[in-house]
């Protein structure tokens, strides 16, 4: 170890200790590599990858940072990578992005005062919990828009902020949303049309006692709040009867259409999956509200970064197995994709000079094409009735 590298190296660690503190890019790419590890790991494997493993910072002096970085900075960010990626070409149904949303309930660490802020839920509802909402892409596998806030914010209430965010986004002004029964509400269906985007929405029975009566079929109809719409009804292989309202009014698109467009929003449920299961989003990192909004934001950001990324491998393993023979397509295999972004794209990020920075990302995207997965469609797993409740103790975060 040469003289001159211990020289750098103690000057760097004498800079860090004389600041105690660390920059937005350093904090956000810490924070990104927190999923499934301790704090104090982060940090150690952070100043490792930035090749200053002699500096050291605390967990607290961590927290007390992070404390001071607003989760409004967080969102913005996330927000700013949504609009980058419609400002290219991107997948679209008869020039529509086709929007899901969908929310889903977010498990919290066991803390009195996230109880108090965010609500509970359980035997006692002593178990704190939070409302997530996505608008996600289905076509393009991106997370538009995405917010968490108390039980007592309704689902429809972000739907609505998601739809007004929405109709503001430059690329997404033609848009077609696809909405469960959770959302059947005129007022919601009112607002999609005054923002000037299309809509299908499912409805329960009892929604309106005059669609109730109407027979399987197509049919012109006005809603209580003077809308305009059609009503869409068919008969499920179950027996059941499935009502769909929309404003598409072209008549082209007959039962079959409507069917197979409305289960295209099938995926944002999965995409929640992703962001619990396997980037561990309720695994939080902190006990502070900051804290939860900080690890929810950057995690939605995560997945869509890794889409991108999946995005521009996979066209490289289509042709790599094209004309083999094989049985199934293969697709970029998610876990590894995560596993890859985590650890390299902080590195990339980091870069300050483009042409470096561009070709570490392009080694993320050739790595990715190395391992890739076959897509075995039509295989289905009987829903378990008694899921486990919480996949994290809270009290005992993982160290690795």
């Amino acid at each position: 170890m040469s003289k001159d590298f211990l020289e750098r190296s103690k000057q760097r660690a004498a800079d860090f200790t004389r600041n105690r503190k660390m920059n937005f890019a350093q904090l956000l790419t810490v924070m990104m590599n927190l999923v499934k590890t301790s704090t104090q790991t982060a940090l150690d494997r952070f100043f490792c990858l930035v090749e200053t493993p002699e500096v050291h910072m605390t967990q607290q002096s961590f927290s007390e940072a992070r404390q001071k970085l607003r989760p409004e900075a967080c969102h913005e960010l996330f927000l700013h990578t949504v609009e980058r990626v419609y400002a290219y070409e991107v997948n679209r149904w008869h020039g529509m992005v086709v929007v899901a949303i969908d929310g889903s309930k977010i498990q919290l660490p066991d803390d009195k005062r996230l109880l108090q802020t965010f609500g509970g839920m359980g035997r006692d509802n002593d178990s704190p919990t939070a409302q997530a909402s996505a608008a996600y892409d289905v076509l393009n596998d991106i997370i538009i828009d995405a917010e968490i806030e108390p039980l007592l914010v309704s689902e429809q209430e972000l739907a609505a902020k998601h739809i007004d965010r929405i109709s503001k986004t430059s690329g997404l002004e033609k848009t077609l949303l696809l909405l469960d029964r959770g959302y059947s509400s005129s007022p919601l269906m009112t607002l999609a049309e005054d923002k000037g985007l299309k809509f299908v929405v499912r409805v329960r029975r009892k929604f309106n006692v005059d669609i109730d009566a109407l027979g399987c079929g197509v049919h012109d109809f006005v809603l209580p709040s003077g809308l305009d719409a059609r009503v869409i009804k068919f008969e499920l292989p179950s027996g059941e009867i499935e009502t769909l309202i929309t404003n598409l009014f072209d008549a082209r698109m007959k039962i079959n259409a409507f069917k197979q467009l409305y289960f295209l929003r099938w995926p944002v449920e999965t995409q929640y999956g992703k962001m619990k299961l396997k980037l561990e989003v309720e695994n939080f990192s902190g006990r502070t509200e900051v804290a939860i909004r900080q690890d929810f934001y950057i995690t939605a950001m995560l997945l869509n970064i890794v889409a991108i990324g999946i995005q521009e491998a996979q066209p490289a393993v289509d042709f790599a197995t094209e004309g083999k023979g094989n049985k199934h397509r293969y697709k970029v295999n998610v876990n590894h994709a995560i596993g890859t972004f985590k650890d390299r794209f902080i590195l990339a990020l980091l870069d300050p000079h483009p042409e470096t920075r561009a070709k570490k990302t392009d080694e993320i995207i050739r790595l990715l094409c190395k391992h890739s997965v076959p897509e075995r469609k039509g295989r289905s797993k009987p829903r378990n009735p008694f899921p486990r409740k919480a996949r994290f103790h809270h009290n005992m975060k993982s160290n690795c």
